[in-house]
């Protein structure tokens, strides 16, 4: 196929290149990164193991459970790649620069279309992978399954994550094909509230009444598996690898291969619907989102973010400026806002799940665990907005970021400027998400003080850190956000932002579970235990906070444009 070989020449040299780069950087820095990486690795196998060891203890339903937790498993993360396919895949295909150019070489259009294809297979799966994986293992640890299921796992992978991606690549060339590009966003934003909707709906009718349940447990169960049995239908693609697994895990190799080349042989017929597609709509549906976007035009002095911006007129010209600036480049990529909006679905879905809990309980073990668990998902929350929407915001400014040295505004200025914005919208919604949540679980006084303490220094080193590495990594050649995080430095901040919310909490869980769940240690030592927690959280948001800026001013000052 034309262009094949030459594209394949060009991703096999910039591997080589990005190695050589990775071997020039200091060997203490790269081995404080892989030993980072592998940490967490060995904390979620670790983790999950634990989960799996405490399902299995359950007299008679131990094996059932861990069951179920697959089928849910696969199902939920079937249904997440699915969501994020839909939305790395237009901008993959349609907004990138990187398509306007292999069409302005002699490249046939399915090359085209499968090269971005498999770049959006990477860019929306790998952080699924990474957590996958140890899940599966820990689960074949506690199954005590033979050596050679371990080798089968990439088997399961491979399949189960392109089958997302293909069907959301045919989903946007069928609309791209009848809808304008400009609509096309109000059709993602649908798709994606439609799924939302139809999984809150499901959760709300069927699965949330088993666990409102105070019967016994029996009950509780049965009608918990009952309600679940959606997941195993046979017309789902999630319970084919589900199943397939399991089978392998008690060796019933026949069952387990049916379900594996089913899943297998129905990923390679969604490829050939996209092949067939692409080659009659791919150039088609490019060429006409280049065509709307000559129509399209941005008045300099007009529309709401305009109007808004007087409420903020007393900064600086300069900064008004870039605020405006990042504001607008934020709402004309769709990549950035419908992203934006399927984690404030998410969080919206769990806000009005917490109603659910039970917060008459009077066992402290269960309440303090409530409320830590709650403080860590809040948190979780809080590091992957940050990474996925700040990081990249100074590699937005594009290849012609030199054009600021002319500007009458600083390096120094425009990372302030980019942490103290961002710092304040994340600390509200921090402040009110952890607010809002400890009102409904009804936490004492002293907790919420404490959790809001927590979220506010916590946003100030999340903020920090990604606006830091962000500058220290960027990549100014890029355009799409996806690929952005998806690099070395996206990689880092991802991990040392989880590290970093995991010692917080443990931090204030320590002396909290030691004085209230055991009643171990005195109040006197209690207090003191909790002033060195707050002093352990504010030195080490300083040092996640601030270092990565201030490296990552002296990185852009120091840099050749």
């Amino acid at each position: 196929m034309d262009g094949l070989r030459a594209i394949a020449k060009s991703q096999v040299w910039m591997l080589r290149n990005n190695i050589a780069r990775i071997k020039e950087e200091p060997m203490l820095k790269v081995s404080f990164i892989l030993a980072f990486m592998c940490l967490f690795w060995i904390g979620a196998l670790i983790l999950f193991h634990r989960g799996f060891r405490f399902l299995n203890r359950f007299p008679f339903v131990g094996s059932i459970l861990m069951d179920e937790t697959i089928y849910l498993f696969f199902a939920a993360l079937f249904v997440m790649l699915a969501l994020s396919s839909v939305i790395v895949c237009y901008v993959t295909f349609y907004t990138s620069r990187e398509v306007d150019f292999l069409f302005s070489k002699p490249i046939q259009d399915t090359v085209i279309f499968f090269y971005r294809f498999f770049q959006s297979v990477f860019f929306s799966s790998w952080a699924f992978l990474f957590l996958g994986v140890p899940f599966i293992i820990a689960y074949a640890i506690i199954k005590q399954v033979p050596f050679w299921f371990y080798v089968t796992i990439p088997f399961y992978f491979i399949p189960f994550l392109i089958l997302p991606t293909a069907l959301a690549a045919l989903i946007i060339l069928i609309f791209m094909s009848f809808l304008d590009f400009q609509k096309m966003k109000y059709v993602i934003i649908a798709i994606v509230l439609a799924v939302l909707a139809g999984i809150y709906w499901a959760y709300k009718i069927n699965i949330r009444p088993a666990f409102s349940a105070r019967t016994e447990i029996d009950f509780v169960m049965n009608e918990l598996l009952q309600h679940l049995r959606f997941l195993r239908h046979p017309l789902f693609p999630g319970c084919w690898i589900s199943r397939s697994i399991i089978c392998s895990s008690v060796s019933r190799f026949r069952d387990a291969a049916f379900y594996f080349m089913s899943f297998a042989i129905t990923t390679l017929f969604v490829l050939q619907i996209d092949w067939f597609i692409a080659q009659r709509a791919f150039f088609s549906g490019w060429a006409a989102s280049r065509g709307g976007r000559k129509d399209r035009r941005y008045p300099v002095e007009k529309g709401i973010i305009n109007r808004m911006a007087q409420m903020i007129a007393f900064l600086p010209r300069s900064t008004l400026a870039m605020v405006i600036k990042d504001i607008k480049i934020f709402l004309r990529d769709p990549g950035q806002w419908s992203q934006f909006l399927i984690y404030f679905s998410i969080l919206g879905i769990y806000i009005f799940n917490l109603r659910n809990i039970p917060t008459e309980a009077v066992n402290p073990f269960w309440r303090v665990s409530i409320t830590f668990l709650n403080l860590m998902a809040t948190l979780l929350v809080l590091a992957s907005l940050t990474v996925r929407f700040l990081f990249p915001l100074m590699s937005l400014e594009g290849n012609k970021i030199w054009v600021l040295g002319l500007a009458p505004i600083t390096f120094r200025r425009l990372i302030f400027q980019k942490f103290v914005i961002n710092l304040l919208g994340i600390l509200l919604m921090s402040e009110s998400l952890i607010y809002a949540t400890n009102v409904i679980l009804e936490t004492s006084r002293s907790m919420t003080y404490v959790s809001c303490g927590i979220a506010g220094l916590a946003s100030f080193g999340l903020v920090g850190l990604s606006i830091g590495l962000g500058s220290i990594y960027p990549n100014f050649k890029e355009d799409n956000t996806a690929k952005i995080v998806s690099g070395f430095g996206g990689t880092l901040n991802l991990i040392i932002a989880l590290f970093y919310s995991i010692a917080m909490i443990g931090a204030f869980a320590a002396p909290v579970y030691s004085y209230e769940v055991q009643g171990s240690i005195p109040l006197r030592t209690f207090r003191s235990m909790k002033a060195i927690a707050w002093i352990i959280t504010v030195a080490a948001t300083v040092v996640v906070g601030v270092a990565p800026v201030l490296l990552g001013y002296r990185r852009l000052e120091q840099m050749e444009y």
